[in-house]
């Protein structure tokens, strides 16, 4: 990988460190404010930060939820095209209480003259026992 795509990978890693974390800001680092994302247990496109975070929002906020114990993102294929980038690759979601569950991503990456940012991200999550 050259500088830029080992910048891209690192950002991605970064933000599922954060997402394991509980740490927003950590994530959010690396997201454009006036991102979209197709969100793989919602229908609608996220419009924008704020869009993101409504998303956020409709996860459960009582510890209800599946407990995320891990995740391995893998199989990085990322081209950059000039000023933009699109990024593929598998993440596989570890639960403490509820069977691992694969997804396929893809981020596209914009530079900006503070650095690449994610402008939009897609990821749907493959069957169980794909």
């Amino acid at each position: 990988m050259d500088q830029d795509q080992q910048y891209i990978w690192n950002g991605v890693l970064t933000m599922y460190e954060g997402f394991i974390e509980k740490n927003r800001p950590k994530i959010d680092q690396f997201i454009h404010d006036d991102c979209t994302v197709w969100d793989s247990s919602e229908r609608d496109l996220a419009f924008g930060i704020s869009g993101l975070n409504e998303v956020r929002a409709r996860r459960p906020q009582d510890g209800s939820g599946p407990k995320v114990e891990r995740i391995d993102a893998t199989d990085p294929v990322i081209t950059i095209y000039g000023d933009i980038a699109v990024n593929r690759h598998y993440l596989k979601v570890i639960y403490s209480d509820a069977p691992s569950r694969e997804v396929r991503n893809t981020g596209v990456w914009k530079r900006f003259p503070q650095g690449w940012q994610l402008v939009h991200n897609h990821e749907d999550e493959l069957p169980l026992n794909a």
